[in-house]
């Protein structure tokens, strides 16, 4: 496993910090967690190649 550091001014974390609780997250950690899922599943869906069964005949015929 790779650990992450993120430099955060004072306000900027503890205004993260409220949205870690509006948001119901018992840490700053599992937001940031969360966040990074969120996007790697975004990419990933983005890059995931789209085969149509019909062009797949096609080509194997």
């Amino acid at each position: 496993m790779k650990k992450i550091q993120i430099k955060l001014n004072e306000q900027d974390y503890f205004d993260f910090l409220a949205e870690c609780v509006e948001h119901g997250k018992g840490s700053v950690d599992e937001l940031i967690y969360e966040i990074i899922n969120y996007y790697l599943i975004i990419h990933r869906k983005r890059f995931r190649p789209n085969f149509r069964q019909s062009r797949i005949r096609t080509l194997s015929k």
